[in-house]
């Protein structure tokens, strides 16, 4: 299997001439994809401890306002991606080439999955924390979601209830996306290519369609704080960087390395850096915003039950 001439990679070597290129193919870039792989997962740590659920009478319950297990596996994906790349690139030019194809296969599975994983959460906060509670009357009355329940029970219930057209949608994109990324790399064909690119940018346009209609879709003063939209919209323009692989960056952007330790496609991947903090903070400052609700919530859900 080849990599695909049409998706070949060609990075300036940023720095050379150091103690670095002794031990990595690509200094800059590895470094980059290493931080942000481990920045990935202490967000997705700290976000399963923290913002995931609340503790009411001793027991940890969570409703579909406050629930943010979308966004941890959003975290989780793109750090697996992020040391995918960080794996890949750590590896001298010219060597080891088939390991750097499984590498590079893996890496662009999971951008096409981070992808999704990003539309589903955002999704996810359009139908249960940006809607008005009059045109979503199950906001209040939804069952109580428990992490101490059954795993298997718990996943049919949320797919069963929550799954609809627009995931089907986003789902759809997303095996495409791959369908051509395999169908490229086998074949090596210009039409293929051109395809999956398309296909690349348009799973990601959903993104920035939600981060839109959230923040600015005003349901009577609910839904989220002015800053948390802003938080939201500074995350997705960051996340632009993301609607093209970076074997598609590196044939457009200026070769060499513009701030010596800095290429020009290494300046693009740093932009993730920032729509990362502001997903975060977003998603934190929703979580904060709604928990009174969801204490609220299984308060009086209890209180039924006895």
């Amino acid at each position: 299997m080849g990599s695909g001439t049409y998706l070949q990679i060609s990075l300036p070597v940023c720095p050379s001439g150091t103690v670095l290129n002794k031990y990595l193919g690509y200094p800059s870039i590895t470094i980059i994809f290493a931080t942000l792989a481990l920045a990935c997962f202490i967000f997705a740590i700290i976000i399963a401890f923290k913002y995931n659920s609340v503790a009411v009478f001793h027991k940890k319950i969570r409703t579909q306002t406050i629930s943010n297990t979308i966004w941890i596996l959003y975290y989780l994906t793109l750090g697996l991606r992020g040391s995918a790349n960080t794996i890949r690139y750590a590896m001298q030019k010219d060597k080891e080439e088939d390991i750097e194809r499984v590498f590079f296969v893996a890496s662009l599975t999971l951008n096409g999955f981070t992808a999704l994983t990003l539309t589903l959460a955002l999704n996810h906060q359009r139908k249960y924390r940006s809607s008005s509670s009059q045109k979503q009357p199950y906001k209040e009355s939804d069952p109580l979601i428990s992490p101490d329940s059954n795993q298997s029970t718990r996943l049919k219930s949320i797919i069963k209830r929550n799954f609809s057209w627009s995931e089907a949608a986003f789902l759809f994109f997303f095996i495409c996306f791959l369908t051509f990324l395999y169908v490229e790399i086998v074949e090596e064909n210009a039409i293929f290519y051109y395809i999956l690119i398309g296909f690349s940018i348009l799973q990601h346009l959903p993104v920035m369609a939600l981060a839109i209609m959230i923040a600015f879709t005003r349901n009577n003063g609910e839904g989220p704080t002015t800053k948390s939209r802003v938080f939201l919209l500074l995350g997705a323009l960051f996340n632009l960087c993301n609607y093209l692989p970076l074997f598609v960056w590196s044939k457009f952007l200026p070769g060499g390395c513009p701030l010596y330790i800095f290429s020009f496609v290494d300046i693009v991947q740093l932009s993730d850096f920032a729509s990362l903090l502001f997903f975060f903070l977003f998603l934190r400052s929703e979580y904060i915003r709604n928990v009174e609700e969801c204490i609220w919530t299984a308060v009086s859900q209890i209180q039924i039950l006895e």
